[in-house]
């Protein structure tokens, strides 16, 4: 008895010195497969950044549907981990109905989330406030992904929550930003065109136009821009209309050597939407650049026709009238406006559904032995080429003939990178350029075969710019709040500085997926008796034979004890 009354005590004991030590030590083994629950490295070097108290406070109390009580669910757990790793780190959950009124949500710009229950719609607020520092702000706490219905939101968000997460804490606590300049002075895109990107990138980038060029009125690039343009860790060249000189080629060649990288947005052939509609055709006139020697030598050329793809985007015509008088619009596939679709395996188009390209042109790979070209998006595997100097009509949205288009997939986005050398290495002009470079370790250039990739639509019933990859001509006239198609341009140029200037782990937090594994609906429907059956019988066997092993282990332990005589 006495030892009995020991080893409980005992018992006692160390579970005290258990809870004891699990208030000051804290352990958790992740034993999925795909380590889902774990942190990567670059979430915990950010997290060891945050010096300052950050808060989050989230819209997610109160009554929620499944979904997002799962999701909210998730969330805790996420910050917990936060918290664990840094203690300035803190959260708490909020009800809106009740901490907020309607019109302080209104002011706030928190749009609320219908969900449809049993009990009928329930307005859900998916945000959280963050305070660091002095800084604060709102953050969505549900993925933008125009491709996935409303309804699959929530559970899409539990496999993007770091991401999603880390990306703000990034922006907020961010102290040494990177920069991104704007080569400007060959008649570029407009600012407003400019805006969707702009404001984009200036949510983790500095963003500013080089117009020094301009400034001084000699529209190119001298031997004194150099040292200004060494500031910015990446240039784009969005859509350029006027050819480059000879000097303007010398600096930029020069700063890709000095370890700057560089997204062109270039096209070959000049071919516009607005043009059409006001004509019904145009002739697509061949657009001189000067630039092919200088993406020759990175192992690439633009040739000078535009790409048809019978897969290409719809855009909203005019067809006639209805049974009521009124105009009858209808959806039609216009070649010109061709989708690019992710084509070998890189960080930056991992997470990229399909990018809108309006006359394209298509792009040539050449032999470079020091310079690996990766095709980052292509076109369908059914095109054809439109050579320029031709017509272009808008009638061609009824002539889309299937053995026209078999030229397979055609590159229209690629990556060149590797150990570049100068094109000016043998040449008189290197001259021009004190400590001229002849060649750069891991340099990176990224040529896009469409300068619409990069612009936004101006919406015409506001006369306000859309959000970047909204296609205004996807809209019906006769129906103004219908939401217009947006393709993924916006990721994908944001991946691509992501990319060049070298954030390369933050990008593959964002690739970052999970295999959800999910049930066989038609097994479970043909099985369902026998698993039921299982999950009745299993236990109550199990039960049973303990308790026959408990009754004979006690009978043959006081079967040997000795009677007293």
């Amino acid at each position: 008895m006495k030892k009995t009354k020991r080893y409980l005590i005992g018992l006692i004991l160390l579970l005290a010195i258990i809870v004891g030590l699990s208030e000051t030590f804290y352990k958790r083994f992740d034993m999925t497969y795909d380590k889902r629950y774990t942190l990567t490295e670059t979430t915990k070097e950010i997290l060891k950044r945050v010096d300052k108290p950050l808060n989050f406070k989230l819209l997610l109390g109160g009554e929620l549907p499944g979904d997002y009580r799962t999701l909210k669910n998730e969330i805790s757990f996420m910050l917990d981990e936060f918290r664990n790793i840094n203690p300035k780190i803190s959260y708490q959950f909020s009800d809106p109905t009740k901490d907020f009124t309607s019109d302080q949500l209104q002011e706030e710009g928190l749009t609320p989330a219908p969900v449809k229950t049993d009990k009928g719609v329930l307005n859900v607020y998916p945000y959280a406030f963050l305070k660091y520092g002095e800084k604060e702000g709102w953050m969505e706490t549900l993925v933008d992904d125009p491709s996935l219905p409303f309804t699959e939101l929530a559970t899409a968000t539990t496999e993007k929550l770091e991401f999603l997460f880390m990306n703000q804490v990034r922006k907020i606590s961010q102290i040494d930003r990177k920069s991104i300049g704007l080569i400007v002075h060959h008649d570029e895109l407009p600012k407003m065109y400019l805006e969707g990107l702009g404001s984009a990138l200036s949510e983790n980038y500095d963003v500013e136009a080089y117009i020094n060029p301009i400034k001084d009125s000699t529209f190119t690039l001298k031997q004194s821009d150099l040292d200004s343009l060494k500031k910015f860790d990446a240039l784009i060249v969005a859509k350029p209309t006027l050819p480059f000189t000879d000097s303007d080629k010398l600096v930029l060649d020069q700063y890709v050597m000095n370890g700057g990288k560089m997204m062109f947005l270039t096209e070959m052939v000049d071919a516009e939407m607005d043009s059409i509609f006001r004509s019904g055709k145009i002739v697509a006139f061949p657009r001189d650049l000067n630039l092919n020697d200088f993406f020759f030598n990175y192992g690439m050329r633009i040739i000078p026709a535009i790409v048809k793809d019978a897969e290409a985007a719809k855009i909203i015509l005019a067809d006639g009238e209805t049974t009521a008088g009124n105009v009858s619009y209808n959806a039609y596939t216009w070649p010109y406006f061709v989708r690019g679709f992710k084509a070998a395996e890189s960080p930056i188009t991992q997470t990229v559904n399909s990018v809108e390209f309006r006359f394209a042109n298509p792009i040539e790979l050449l032999e470079n032995p020091d310079v690996k070209p990766t095709v980052l998006l292509a076109t369908s595997p059914f095109t054809s080429l439109q050579p320029s100097m031709s017509f272009i009509e808008l009638g061609e949205v009824d002539d889309i003939s299937p053995e026209e288009y078999q030229m397979g997939r055609i590159p229209i986005a690629v990556l060149a990178e590797g150990n570049f050398k100068s094109m000016f290495a043998a040449r008189y002009e290197r001259k021009e350029i004190p400590n001229f470079k002849p060649e750069t370790q891991n340099g990176k250039i990224i040529l896009i075969s469409d300068g619409d990739v990069a612009k936004n639509d101006i919406d015409i019933m506001t006369g306000r710019p859309m959000p970047l990859g909204a296609d205004k001509f996807s809209r019906r006239p006769d129906n103004p709040k219908q939401k217009p198609v947006t393709y993924d341009n916006q990721n994908f140029l944001l991946n691509c500085i992501d990319y060049l200037v070298g954030d390369t782990d933050f990008l593959n937090l964002k690739n970052r997926k999970f295999e959800i594994p999910a049930l066989n609906e038609t097994k479970v429907r043909l099985e369902k008796s026998e698993w039921q059956l299982m999950n009745l019988l299993i236990p109550l066997n199990l039960i049973v034979i303990l308790g026959l092993i408990f009754i004979f282990s006690r009978r043959r332990k006081y079967r040997k004890i000795p009677k007293i005589k």
